[in-house]
């Protein structure tokens, strides 16, 4: 259901309105949303609609947007982080927005966060030559001074805030955290893939982006805070830490393989690494002696890999 809270919203019914559409998923963590959407409220851009996409909550989440003002609300059932963004998309394309950004309920986006994106967009195109997406820089709200989430192996970026403060932007990006993307971007490469439910969703859009051409680069001037990068590093070799891989929780992690083996299969830039990401988990599992785990791994990497969602 759709629950429009019209009040002080800026209409856009216009294609090429520059109305901003922020959209924030949630599932259960009302403590988080209050933050993040106050900190929505308080942005400088002016041009900002709020959309609060409520996958299925039973924290009182529904209850509490009822009685938000200048927030459009869309409650559904629980379609993961990544059912929540196509929503949240989607209602942005229909609606006629330009603009969309994206994040999580436990994100808080500085007050100049969204101001400095867009005013960056066309700087951005300009000197690199291509369509982009922007994401702001995720800083870890705990410690300011550094990112929440590490850089992609072998890039040796560093994750100290002024060290990146230095550059304009930066060929990098951590989605979906203050991650704009244009309608144009939609148009060429289509919505998010709904299946995924968790845990792949923003890698498979991001690299579907690079295959068509569309760059992904993080504006510094726009911060991002969010909690410190989560999930349990397993080393592939017991007592051996240099080589490590990230073990999803056991009940859920056949979203994580299904995802990995679409993402790996689907795009050839990616698919030159499947080799040592296969082997890096088969090894895994069967040095901790993980042998159901190794099973469901090759079972769902392959369905992921035939698109069988």
């Amino acid at each position: 259901t759709v629950c429009c809270k019209r009040f002080n919203i800026v209409s856009c019914n216009m294609k090429n309105s520059n109305v901003v559409l922020a959209v924030v998923v949630t599932f259960n963590r009302l403590d988080e949303l209050k933050v993040c959407v106050a900190a929505l409220k308080s942005q400088s851009y002016e041009s900002l609609n709020i959309l609060v996409v409520n996958n299925g909550s039973t924290d009182g989440t529904k209850e509490w947007l009822t009685q938000q003002s200048n927030v459009i609300v869309i409650n559904q059932e629980n379609l993961g982080g990544a059912g929540g963004f196509y929503t949240g998309m989607k209602y942005m394309y229909d609606n006629g927005y330009e603009w969309l950004v994206m994040m999580d309920d436990d994100g808080i986006p500085d007050k100049n966060e969204i101001k400095n994106l867009i005013q960056s967009y066309d700087k951005v195109v300009s000197a690199v030559g291509k369509e982009v997406i922007l994401n702001a820089l995720v800083a870890d709200k705990d410690d300011k001074d550094y990112t929440a989430f590490l850089w992609a192996r072998g890039s040796r970026r560093t994750t100290k805030i002024t060290e990146l403060q230095k550059e304009q932007f930066f060929n990098d990006i951590h989605p979906f955290n203050g991650t704009l993307v244009k309608r144009s971007v939609i148009e060429k490469i289509g919505m998010i893939k709904k299946e995924m439910f968790i845990w792949g969703d923003e890698k498979e859009y991001m690299a579907r982006a690079i295959h068509n051409g569309i760059g992904l680069y993080t504006v510094p001037a726009a911060i991002h805070y969010h909690p410190k990068e989560k999930g349990r590093k397993g080393n592939i070799i017991p007592f051996i830490s240099k080589y490590q891989i990230l073990v999803k929780p056991e009940k859920m992690s056949h979203y994580y393989y299904r995802n990995e083996g679409f993402v790996y299969n689907t795009y050839p830039e990616k698919k030159k690494h499947m080799i040592v990401f296969c082997t890096a988990q088969i090894v895994y599992n069967i040095t901790h002696f993980r042998f159901v785990e190794l099973a469901k791994f090759i079972k769902y990497f392959r369905e992921g890999m035939h698109n069988k969602y």
